[in-house]
């Protein structure tokens, strides 16, 4: 698979999960919540849409603490596009919806992605960086 191709695939793959994760639907066990650690760089950053940074271990932390907490999430990514590659390395873009008590919102999100054999899709999330988008 191309790694273009494996960048957006891990996009949508993730989300799936961080979905059944938050609704529960997951067990609650290392074996299943494996899979989120294992697609982060050890240098990886959030920048959430509020401008909080937050790095590997605290966004591990974070989501791990999340299972069962939004059972009636809805989370969907769209406009998936690549915006640059080079050296290994691949700059992505998608939009995030969620849908939870009702509320929908959006964000678009920018990815740096680097080639890692050992993780999910053969790639790895180095930074994501989220802005609020306006609602209609």
């Amino acid at each position: 698979m191309a790694m273009q191709d494996a960048c957006l695939r891990e996009i949508s793959e993730l989300h799936d999960f961080f979905q059944a994760w938050m609704r529960g639907e997951l067990p609650r066990t290392d074996a299943a919540f494996a899979r989120f650690p294992a697609s982060l760089d050890a240098r990886f950053t959030l920048i959430s849409p509020n401008g909080q940074a937050a790095g590997v271990e605290e966004t591990v932390a974070w989501i791990r603490s999340a299972h069962g907490s939004r059972p009636n999430l809805r989370l969907w990514t769209t406009d998936h596009r690549v915006r640059f590659e080079a050296a290994g390395c691949v700059l992505t873009t998608y939009q995030e919806w969620q849908t939870r008590d009702g509320v929908t919102t959006t964000r678009l999100s920018s990815v740096l992605f680097r080639a890692d054999p050992a993780a999910p899709n053969g790639v790895a999330w180095v930074h994501v960086h989220e802005t609020w988008l306006a609602q209609d």
